[in-house]
């Protein structure tokens, strides 16, 4: 039997000696780079952990991680069986939570990736009332810039995500969320403070930071300034909102950011939003998945109780 042949690896084990907890130690020794942290997390002895890699190991016939100095890395024949690994270990999840829903329970996993502002400022209310109403679904979300959400749920590493900005790929449904408004801010001691209205254009001579390349929020914010002439040239990126606040609050430049971002700032005065006359910069949050994903009960539920919740805001 041939498991796998990929890169030049034929891997012919005997069915019974691969199994399913051996490729779950596997694939979290691998994803977490560390024999320790994968037995701490596993809540197994690192040395169980090392036995069962080891078996897995002479079962396949080839090394699945090499050790440079006191790191571990996936060989190449790692890397390979990583994707099947993870691929199997979802289609696992997905099956058990199948028959739960035949049952009538609502158990299993969601994994859901999200974009910093929706992650941060719209998400965590939702999925602390679904758990409070469905406990026996573990719910983990991952907060990525859009591109990066979008790779992993072509891989099949999240259920669903919740972007800022366009989507790439033809094999991704989408669905509109929420519309979201990025402005311009300054911090309160800034000239342009006291401005009522400011053109695009003054932001040319300002030290605007922004996020990083690949952010919904940084593509949504260059696009909309393209349009009337303004190319930004930032003199700082840095990877999240709350960073960038921070930045701007001390005086170090201007931002562009989502109004649900900085609505808290502004409310105590620590930040200043100034309408700019010549662009009104928007953007739509979007649910994202994989178009041949199925859509268990309990996705479905908390993508209902997600647009439930931003049609009657709290």
């Amino acid at each position: 039997m041939v498991l796998f042949e990929q890169g030049g690896f034929r891997l012919r084990p005997k069915c019974c000696d691969v199994n399913l907890h051996q490729l779950r130690i596997f694939y979290t020794v691998a994803r977490l780079g560390s024999f320790s942290r994968a037995a701490e997390e596993l809540r197994i002895s690192q040395p169980s952990v090392s036995i069962q890699v080891a078996d897995l190991e002479r079962s396949l016939g080839v090394d699945l991680f090499e050790q440079l100095g006191k790191r571990i890395y996936l060989t190449d024949a790692g890397r390979v069986l990583q994707d099947y690994a993870r691929q199997i270990l979802n289609l696992v999840e997905e099956a058990n939570s199948a028959l739960a829903e035949v049952a009538g329970e609502y158990r299993g996993r969601l994994t859901i990736g999200a974009s910093t502002t929706p992650g941060t400022y719209v998400l965590p209310r939702v999925i602390g009332a679904f758990q409070e109403k469905y406990p026996n679904v573990t719910v983990t979300l991952d907060i990525a810039n859009t591109r990066r959400i979008q790779e992993r749920i072509l891989r099949n590493e999240l259920d669903v995500g919740i972007v800022g900005w366009e989507v790439s790929s033809h094999n991704l449904e989408v669905l509109p969320l929420l519309e979201d408004e990025l402005v311009l801010v300054v911090p309160p001691g800034h000239h342009l403070a006291q401005a009522q209205t400011v053109q695009a254009k003054a932001l040319r001579d300002q030290r605007v930071i922004m996020r990083e390349r690949g952010s919904g929020t940084r593509e949504a914010a260059e696009a909309a300034l393209r349009d009337v002439g303004v190319v930004l040239s930032p003199a700082m990126e840095l990877g999240s909102n709350e960073a960038i606040k921070e930045t701007v609050a001390a005086g170090l430049g201007v931002t562009i950011l989502s109004i649900l971002a900085v609505a808290p700032e502004v409310a105590a005065r620590r930040l200043v939003v100034v309408p700019m006359s010549d662009v009104s910069i928007r953007r739509a949050f979007r649910v994202v998945y994989h178009r041949d994903k199925r859509m268990g009960k309990a996705l479905r539920t908390f993508l209902d109780m997600l647009q439930s919740s931003v049609q009657t805001p709290a």
